[in-house]
């Protein structure tokens, strides 16, 4: 079959009142840039993303790939409804011009424009309006998906990551097209079901290494290779105010029968595991860093706290000062601290030398919260360009741009600072510079749970501490105003 191929993905925090305007689209990090054309069959291959893992898989199945656009922004606040519409333009005139078989989308699942909430729902509507009833439209998405009724109506066909950090991203598309000759034969209109769970989960305690996460994981693939019916399920992502957020189960099968009863005991499990999830709450930033130190007294390996709430993968601004003023207000020694964007600090690194000290100010803008600045001292220890490969499960292979980046130190407290907004997926970001992690007391993180899969070996422990910062780890004290009603905001609250 010819398959028309292309992606277009954001995760939106309806919380950061700054748009996200389309050089955030265009700009390279720790993935491309915005790709149109041929280019697409080629340009992902290094890249652990589900188009190529999609690409793969189909052309040795003999299916033709025909190119249409891909494009992929790092999560901050709403998409600028003109974004929205010109990257949809691209994907649908492309589509137009190929009259293919079938789609292939790489979707994320949470994107929201400035005046449209269901921002996938409304780009999957369009499609299978353009291709017809008859022609498949299939998708992968991302582990923090908040599906939709309309979304499910609209694809023939989606599979979600099972992973946070999300490592099975290349392998989703994989699976994708390994399941795309049974949908096919399912007919246009395959059995299908979608549950949201009753309650919301926190971001951090979605990560799939830890349960019950882990655990249900496990049982969703139990139940596939008994029933032959496609799970998914998404945590979903809270950041998001909008009327269907949450954690959902979908799937997809021959017999609705079947379809219903895997999903169904899916969900059951789920909400039977409700209370667990409260566990992996952050703690307040003080008591997380002594919390850390304690255990670093124990420990022969650096203990990590994680910077859930200035993640920039949840839209946090990734220069929050909160725990960096922490640090230096106990005189800590021995702690590293990564990753922060900030650009002019970075070149005025690059600008001074190694050996330099300088005079930076971190949060110049002290425009959202925790956003204080903080001016200090900070000898330059070396300074890169930014670009090296990346390591680990997640990012291993792949080429990664943080722009002009530098060490900088600051007393005992070592700071990695660099001009690619991004989280430190990988111990490269630190190690290309010359830094050993191994000899570290503690190690504070701009990142929820990403980081785990190439740091967590190499660290004693993880505490998930709250500081400051545009994306919230506590559900039930989040300000949402347009979620559905009856959906309990923290596990096993009242409300």
């Amino acid at each position: 079959m010819r398959i028309a191929v292309g992606g277009f993905m954001h995760e939106t925090n309806t919380f950061v009142p700054e748009p996200t305007p389309w050089a955030m689209f265009n700009q390279e990090g720790a993935w491309p840039g915005f790709t149109r054309g041929p280019e697409v069959l080629t340009r992902f291959r290094p890249f652990n993303i589900a188009i190529a893992g999609f690409m793969a898989v189909a052309e040795k199945a003999g299916h033709q790939m025909l190119p249409l656009s891909w494009s992929f922004a790092q999560p901050s606040g709403p998409v600028e409804d003109a974004v929205f519409e010109r990257a949809v333009s691209y994907l649908l005139a492309d589509i137009a011009d190929a009259a293919p078989d079938a789609v292939f989308l790489e979707l994320h699942g949470a994107m929201t424009t400035e005046t449209i909430e269901d921002a996938e729902g409304e780009l999957l509507a369009r499609v299978r309006r353009l291709v017809g009833p008859d022609v498949p439209v299939v998708a992968s998405l991302d582990l923090h998906a908040n599906v939709t009724q309309k979304m499910v109506d609209s694809a023939s066909f989606m599979s979600a990551y099972r992973t946070y950090p999300h490592i099975d991203w290349l392998q989703t598309g994989q699976r994708v097209a390994e399941w795309f000759d049974r949908v096919v034969a399912w007919g246009p209109q395959p059995a299908r079901a979608f549950r949201q769970m009753p309650f919301l989960i926190p971001i951090a305690s979605g990560c799939s290494m830890i349960e019950p996460m882990k655990g249900l994981y496990a049982l969703l693939g139990e139940i596939e290779a008994e029933t032959g019916v496609h799970l998914s399920l998404c945590p979903g992502f809270p950041s998001a105010d909008i009327f269907d957020m949450g954690a959902t189960v979908i799937g997809y099968g021959a017999s609705q029968d079947q379809v219903d009863a895997a999903v169904g005991r899916l969900a059951q499990a789920v909400v039977r595991s409700e209370a667990a999830f409260l566990e992996h709450l952050a703690k307040p930033q003080d008591e997380a860093v002594t919390l850390a130190f304690q255990r670093a007294g124990l420990a022969s390996k650096p203990v990590i706290i994680a910077d859930t709430q200035d993640n920039p993968g949840a839209g946090g601004s990734s220069i929050t000062t909160g725990f960096l003023k922490a640090m230096i207000g106990r005189g800590a020694q021995n702690t590293l601290m990564a990753l922060y964007h900030e650009p002019d600090i970075a070149l005025a690194a690059q600008a001074a030398g190694k050996g330099a000290t300088i005079e930076v100010t971190f949060a110049a803008s002290g425009k959202g919260p925790g956003e204080v600045p903080l001016t200090t001292k900070a000898e330059v220890v070396a300074v890169s360009d930014g670009r090296f490969i990346g390591t680990g499960p997640m990012v291993g292979g792949q080429p990664i741009n943080m722009g002009p980046s530098a060490w900088l130190r600051i007393g005992g407290i070592d700071l990695v600072v660099g001009s690619v907004r991004q989280q430190p997926h990988c111990i490269a970001v630190c190690t290309h510079l010359g830094i050993d992690i191994n000899g570290y007391d503690v190690i504070v993180l701009k990142s929820s749970v990403h980081f785990r899969g190439d740091w967590q070996p190499y660290a004693d422990s993880v505490v998930v501490g709250a500081s400051p910062g545009a994306a919230l780890d506590d559900t039930g004290v989040i300000p949402f105003e347009h979620l559905r009603p009856n959906v309990r905001r923290r596990p096993m609250s009242n409300q």
